[in-house]
């Protein structure tokens, strides 16, 4: 491990208080994601056709992201920084290895499926997607180098999940599948 991630997740530790537990709480549940994909699931079901886009990649790209992150992290097998950062206390207790981190995975997939097909949220969902990230490394439960690979691998999956989804709908309106 890299000096430098160990030096990170201390400083986010001594910076730990109470009102910024607090909001970093919300971000665990990933609730947002959850609700924004039954709304999304909801209107796909009504044959809203300016919603079957968005719907469509944001399924692909939450359960290629899922995929994507427990398959590496049982390829990698880092240690979580509480494992071996003597010292460091986890503010949550999350379960299996570090690398990447799935909550940065997820949240940028879906930060980028997001703000391709509504661009005038772009700047919100980036910028959630990036406090989901760092609540991680606050919490000592990742190093920034899990959510930073996170990040990459989210983007890539929610790229390549709006590829999928315009081949697949163009494929069905040729009445290919």
């Amino acid at each position: 491990m890299p000096i430098i991630d160990e030096k990170i997740v201390l400083f986010f530790q001594s910076i730990r208080c109470e009102a910024l537990t607090k909001v970093c709480y919300v971000f665990i549940p990933l609730e947002f994601w959850e609700v924004t994909a039954v709304i999304l699931v909801l209107f796909f079901f009504l044959r809203t056709k300016t919603l079957r886009a968005p719907v469509v990649s944001f399924i692909i790209a939450w359960g290629l992201s899922e995929y994507c992150y427990e398959t590496i992290k049982h390829v990698v097998r880092r240690p979580r920084p509480f494992w071996t950062i003597k010292g460091l206390v986890p503010l949550i207790t999350p379960h299996g290895f570090s690398f990447p981190s799935g909550h940065a995975t997820l949240a940028m997939a879906m930060a980028v499926v997001l703000a391709y097909y509504f661009p005038k949220a772009r700047v919100s969902v980036y910028v959630l997607a990036v406090l989901i990230g760092c609540s991680r490394v606050y919490f000592g439960v990742h190093f920034l180098s899990d959510v930073v690979a996170g990040f990459i691998l989210g983007a890539l999956v929610g790229a390549f999940s709006i590829f999928l989804e315009r081949a697949v709908l163009s494929a069905a309106k040729k009445n290919i599948l």
